[in-house]
């Protein structure tokens, strides 16, 4: 759509709102207009100081009623995101959220009936796409240069948080940590291989962290596509303190005709395809994500659900399942859901 003068307003502060909010402060278009919190008594000290032009409230309601914004920005508490997000689809607004979207499948629900009943869109914070390596091996897998894509392994690691108690560390507030770390690497693997999952299974353990008893720090999922290819994600919180970035992100992909093996956080990329050649591939620089989803947003009450408000829901009942999958011991075979395009 064309630029106008778009309204933006924050709830919450807490999460990768920062990154939304990099490139939303690069449009000259763009103004913050209200900020609100996502629970009570969330600091929003640190938003209020760097847009001291825009009104504080602390009732996010009243800030959708009063300001109007074009698109919300949600980001806080993971257990109060789909309901926010529900307020500001009721109220005429665009979000952009923290993910996961939900913690449970009712609530996904229940905001797919909002955004779809007041034709806005929901996306999740979700770039990894546009990451360079990731954006390189996507573009490789798409010439043709290995074939076939007919298995996938990803991995992401993190750090521990260090928070000892609160919401983080209970299953109710916090929602398990494949939703919330898992949702990374079904991402990379959706970017390169973006065929409906089929069935999936998971195990997952706190083996290290009792301070954090809801949280757990090692998980496996394994996945089986529609068209026949099969992947499986390894995800952990026990990348050392020590070690040089927070996170180390890697996907390998096995084609009929060549393999490629990706480090994103390091840097790399190898293609070895059937001709012999063994190839380090360049990628271009971090290409901005939010920016044009942004732009392509349509007046509210104009559209129906976007590509990117589809996988955002997608990947994110993706993982609820695997969570469902692992704390029953069980294969869940149905992943249908109305925000897969038939």
């Amino acid at each position: 759509m064309e630029s106008y003068n778009m309204k933006l307003a924050i709830i919450g502060n807490w999460g990768h709102h920062v990154c939304v909010l990099e490139e939303t402060d690069a449009m000259p278009d763009v103004t913050v207009v209200g900020i609100a919190p996502g629970f009570d008594g969330e600091d929003l000290s640190s938003l209020q100081d760097k847009y001291s032009d825009a009104t504080s409230y602390n009732d996010h309601n009243k800030m959708l009623a009063d300001e109007q914004p074009d698109v919300v920005i949600i980001s806080t508490r993971l257990d109060k995101i789909s309901s926010l997000a529900v307020d500001a689809a009721n109220a005429g607004c665009h979000s952009i959220c923290e993910k996961p979207l939900a913690l449970t499948h009712d609530s996904l629900q229940i905001l797919w009936e909002a955004i779809v009943k007041n034709k806005t869109q929901c996306i999740a914070m979700l770039p990894n796409r546009n990451q360079p390596v990731l954006a390189a091996v996507k573009q490789a897998v798409e010439s043709g240069r290995i074939g076939e894509v007919k298995l996938l392994n990803a991995r992401k690691s993190y750090k521990c948080l260090n928070q000892e108690t609160g919401w983080l560390g209970k299953r109710a507030t916090y929602g398990g940590t494949i939703p919330w770390i898992g949702i990374h690497a079904l991402d990379f693997i959706n970017a390169v291989c973006p065929s409906p999952v089929s069935s999936v299974s998971a195990m997952h353990a706190n083996v290290a962290h009792d301070m954090q008893p809801g949280r757990e720090d090692i998980c496996i999922l394994n996945l089986k596509l529609a068209n026949g290819a099969m992947a499986s994600a390894s995800i952990d919180y026990m990348r050392p303190q020590f070690a040089n970035s927070h996170g180390d992100d890697w996907l390998r992909i096995v084609g009929s005709k060549g393999i490629i093996e990706a480090g994103m956080d390091r840097g790399q990329c190898t293609v070895i395809d059937s001709e012999g050649h063994n190839d380090i591939v360049n990628f271009d620089k971090q290409k901005p994500y939010y920016a044009p989803l942004i732009r392509s947003f349509p007046e509210a009450g104009s559209g129906t659900p976007a590509e990117e408000t589809c996988r955002s829901f997608n990947l994110t009942h993706i993982g609820l399942c695997a969570r469902d999958a692992a704390d029953t011991n069980t294969i869940v075979k149905d992943l249908s859901g109305p925000w897969i395009k038939k």
